[in-house]
């Protein structure tokens, strides 16, 4: 692992870490809605599973022998960078769902080269995901 990538992961958790401590303080929920802590105290505790599990696995690869170095996917960085730009422009157009289910689609498939058909499924998942979270349970307008 580089050290750019060990720098970034550790950032990334005391990042965590600093939202799951200050989010201690604040009401999480009542009976009736969401608290103040809710998003931080969330987000915190999800970035630093996310970022353990990116270490373990980063850790089993190299003790795999499989540490190989690779090389930046620079095309693929601008696709994706493009994809986004595009969808956010689109986005202005009324329809906030579909830009993203389009975002979603493009990257798996052509950035993380999955088969069309399980960019599908990702895309339909995430986008449904979104709507739920969004639409029914916190009851915003997604278009």
């Amino acid at each position: 692992m580089k050290r750019a990538e060990i720098t970034l992961m550790v950032l990334l958790a005391a990042f965590a870490a600093s939202l799951t401590i200050g989010a201690t303080d604040l009401k999480y929920s009542d009976e009736y809605s969401f608290g103040p802590g809710f998003v931080p105290l969330s987000i915190g505790v999800l970035l630093l599973a996310c970022c353990a599990l990116q270490g373990l696995r980063v850790w089993k690869r190299e003790s795999a022998g499989d540490g190989a170095a690779e090389k930046p996917d620079l095309a693929g960085l601008a696709l994706a960078v493009a994809i986004i730009v595009a969808g956010i422009a689109a986005m202005s157009f009324g329809s906030v769902l579909a830009p993203i289910a389009a975002i979603v689609l493009l990257l798996s498939w052509l950035v993380s080269k999955h088969t069309l058909a399980m960019s599908a499924i990702v895309s339909v998942t995430t986008t449904a995901a979104i709507y739920v979270i969004f639409s029914i349970w916190l009851g915003l307008p997604v278009g």
